[in-house]
């Protein structure tokens, strides 16, 4: 990293710690999910693309001059999104003054226009259960007014920039302020502030304005499972896969119970909330109502259908399995795939779930950058 000011390197420090703080609170963060900054005059620091803000180091941010990042603003790009998008990267690309080989976030041109020097912008569950509602834009203005700028929901990248940004300069001309929370309609939050405390406070208060809306607690578990018996089953499902059994991930408790229970249950969870779901989980799911030893004709009908193994196995009243034969843990596809569902199962509360359009869906299934985040998480 570029050698810097005692100042900068403790305002470095602090991004370190407060994106450690949200990162390893997996109500907030799963995976690499989220990303973080912080921004001096001339320069910002935005967390590279793939990195988990759990365990990041000052090696895992991407410097870059915010004179260079201004001028994507001003430029005008072509209509095709393919041709914009790689157009954008390689502006993006310019402006790297770092020189650890590392992609910076493709939500770092958001970050350079929002004008407070630490950003945090993560997942967490409560939020994204209003955010991914039918409900959200409504409810959003009821429960946070002016504190709080939504944005309906944009194919990230370029497009998804250019509209926060006329929204934020309508923000300013109407409140004469800039927003400190900025919602984006199924992916998330950004807070922001011009120190970790002030974004932090900020959390706060979103999280007990939300939680004061829930009414009810996630479905109890029937039970606890001893760790031989679930590892017994991983084991017994790779050896009918033919993979080894680290790729293989089992779990059940009350909440997965509910969404196995049939096929007409798991429906409601058979579409991705967020990009971050299809980045871990992929888009399409198997659900089956074969034993969790008798997968492998249904498993292997999947493969053909769609091309690759299915990332989540719904096991008719036997729990859920995760398949990851990348480097990335099956644990966390299914961290991940058990977050949805609890999006999904808070979402009733803001009038019943939102999912991603099939469009939307393929707009990440097929964009370079969500390709190269997986390459990175290991996919």
């Amino acid at each position: 990293m570029v050698k810097e000011t005692d100042d900068i390197q403790e305002k470095l420090d602090e991004l370190i710690e407060i994106s450690r703080f949200y990162g390893k609170n997996d109500e907030y963060v799963i995976a690499g999910g989220g990303n973080t900054s912080y921004k001096s005059e001339e320069k910002i620091w935005i967390k590279a693309s793939g990195t988990s803000l759990a365990n990041i180091d000052k090696d895992d941010f991407v410097c870059l001059s915010r004179s260079e990042l201004r001028k994507i603003s001003t430029k005008i790009y072509s209509q095709n999104s393919r041709i914009r998008e790689a157009r954008v990267k390689e502006d993006l690309q310019k402006a790297i003054i770092s020189e650890n080989g590392k992609r910076p976030s493709v939500e770092t041109s958001l970050h350079e226009i929002i004008e407070y020097k630490f950003i945090v912008h993560t997942h967490p569950t409560l939020v994204n259960a209003l955010m991914c509602s039918r409900k959200a834009k409504r409810l959003t203005r009821k429960l946070f007014g002016k504190h709080a700028l939504f944005i309906e929901y944009t194919d990230p990248g370029y497009v998804l920039f250019k509209k926060v940004e006329s929204s934020i300069i309508s923000y300013r001309e109407r409140f004469s302020c800039e927003p400190k929370i900025i919602f984006l309609q199924n992916h998330g939050v950004f807070v922001s502030g011009d120190s970790p405390d002030e974004i932090k406070n900020q959390y706060t208060e979103i999280e007990l304005i939300l939680k004061d809306q829930i009414d009810s607690q996630l479905p109890p578990n029937q039970g606890q499972l001893s760790e031989e018996y679930v590892h017994k089953q991983s084991k017994t499902i790779a050896n009918q896969l033919d993979i080894d059994p680290s790729h293989v991930c089992y779990r059940i408790n009350g909440l997965i119970q509910k969404y196995t229970i049939s096929p007409d249950v798991f429906d409601q969870i058979s579409r991705p909330f967020t990009p971050d779901d299809i980045v871990y989980c992929k888009s399409n799911y198997l659900f089956t109502t074969s034993g969790l030893d008798s997968l492998k004709i249904d498993v292997t009908k999947f493969a053909e259908r769609y091309g690759y193994l299915p990332k989540i196995i719904a096991v008719q009243g036997k729990g859920l399995v995760s398949i990851e034969t990348g480097q990335q843990s099956p644990a966390t596809v299914m961290d991940v795939f058990e977050n949805m569902m609890k999006v999904r199962y808070f979402s009733e509360i803001f009038g019943g779930p939102q999912f991603m359009n099939p469009e939307q869906i393929d707009f990440i299934d097929n964009w370079e950058v969500e390709n190269y985040r997986r390459t990175v998480t290991g996919d």
